[in-house]
């Protein structure tokens, strides 16, 4: 890994770290996740600042307005970098793949970065009753 794609790496795991710790110190109770939504998104190396940018520019505005929204973080591998959205309810989860949020704002923004279609997968949290 050449020093310049080390340092983007650094820069963007420190940025998800900071960005996860003032979420949490924001949220005055916790709320239960009842459902992940995980999107999947290969991204060239050079082009994740500024993908990390999309992600920093909706993350608020998708914990404000979207019914159900809990947590929202940005995960990077070597490979790829996810999404994972923490919901209420899948149906929480579902509705937002179908809001103008996502499919106008986000999905628009993100389009010229990605080298392929991302993969979108929905999970139910277990929860022992």
């Amino acid at each position: 890994m050449t020093k310049l794609k080390r340092n983007i790496f650094v820069c963007l795991t420190l940025m998800g770290t900071l960005l996860s710790t003032v979420s949490l110190a924001q949220k005055t109770t916790k709320q239960a996740v009842g459902a992940y939504l995980e999107i999947t998104l290969k991204v060239n190396e050079a082009d994740r600042p500024a993908a990390a940018g999309v992600y920093l520019n909706y993350k608020s505005p998708f914990l404000k307005s979207i019914k159900g929204a809990v947590s929202k973080e940005l995960l990077i591998r070597t490979d790829d970098v996810q999404v994972l959205h923490g919901f209420k309810t899948q149906a929480d989860a579902e509705a937002y793949l179908k809001c103008d949020l996502f499919n106008n704002d986000v999905v628009s923004a993100l389009k010229s970065y990605l080298q392929a279609t991302p993969e979108v997968r929905i999970y139910s949290v277990f929860s022992q009753k």
